[in-house]
C-alpha cells in the first residue's frame, strides 16, 4: 500500500490526532500503511534484511516517541517518516565500517546453461549500483524512490519535498549521470 488512505477509512492527520490522544491503535493502522514503503526504502540502502528490519522498527519507535511534538505542515505523514528513515540509515553508515559480502563471488551456479547471461546481468547491476556512489545524494534518492521502488513522482515529490516536475527533471538528470558513470566505468574495464 502506498500509505494512502482510502476514502472509507481514516485520514493519516485524524491517526495522527488519535494517536497524540492515547490511542495505539490508531498509529497501529499509520504503520500498517507505510511499513512496506519504508522497509523497501531503508532494504534498497543497507546490506542485510536483518539490519533493514531493525532499521525499520526504528523508524517507528522514534516516529511514535516523536508523535506528541508531531504538527502538520501540509507535508503528508510519509515524508515525515521518510526524513526519520533517512536519518536512521545515515546513522547507521556512520556507526559501521563498509563491507562487501564475499559469497557475491562464489554464488555462480556453474552448471545453469543461463549461468554466464545472469553473471553479466548481475555485474552490469553492481556496476550501476557501484556508480550510483559517485552520484549526488538527491540524485541517488530519486533513482533510490522511483526506480528502485517505483514509487510514484508526486509520492517521490512529497518525500522529497520538491514538485513533481522538479522530481521528473532530477530523475532525468540523475539517469543521464548513471549512464555516463556506467559507461565510463564499462570503457575502464
Amino acid at each position: 500500500m502506498s500509505g494512502e488512505a482510502r476514502s472509507d477509512s481514516p485520514s493519516d492527520g485524524d491517526l495522527i490526532r488519535r494517536t497524540q490522544s492515547g490511542d495505539r491503535e490508531a498509529f497501529g493502522e499509520l504503520y500498517r500503511r507505510y511499513v512496506a514503503p519504508i522497509y523497501g526504502y531503508i532494504r534498497l540502502r543497507v546490506g542485510s534484511e536483518h539490519d533493514a528490519e531493525d532499521l525499520t522498527e526504528m523508524v517507528f519507535v522514534k516516529s511514535l516517541e516523536a508523535l506528541g511534538r508531531y504538527e502538520d505542515r501540509g507535508a503528508p505523514f510519509g515524508a515525515f517518516l521518510y526524513k526519520v528513515a533517512r536519518h536512521l540509515v545515515v546513522d547507521s553508515y556512520r556507526s559501521k565500517p563498509a563491507a562487501l559480502p564475499l559469497e557475491l563471488a562464489e554464488s555462480h551456479p556453474h552448471d545453469d546453461p543461463g549461468a554466464e547471461a545472469k553473471l553479466v546481468e548481475r555485474e552490469r547491476s553492481l556496476a550501476a549500483l557501484s556508480a550510483m556512489d559517485g552520484l549526488s545524494e538527491a540524485y541517488q534518492e530519486v533513482i533510490r524512490l522511483r526506480i528502485l521502488l517505483g514509487l510514484p513522482t508526486d509520492t517521490t515529490a512529497k518525500w522529497m519535498g520538491r514538485s513533481p516536475a522538479a522530481v521528473r527533471v532530477l530523475l532525468h538528470r540523475a539517469l543521464k549521470a548513471l549512464r555516463l558513470a556506467v559507461d565510463e566505468s564499462d570503457g575502464d574495464a
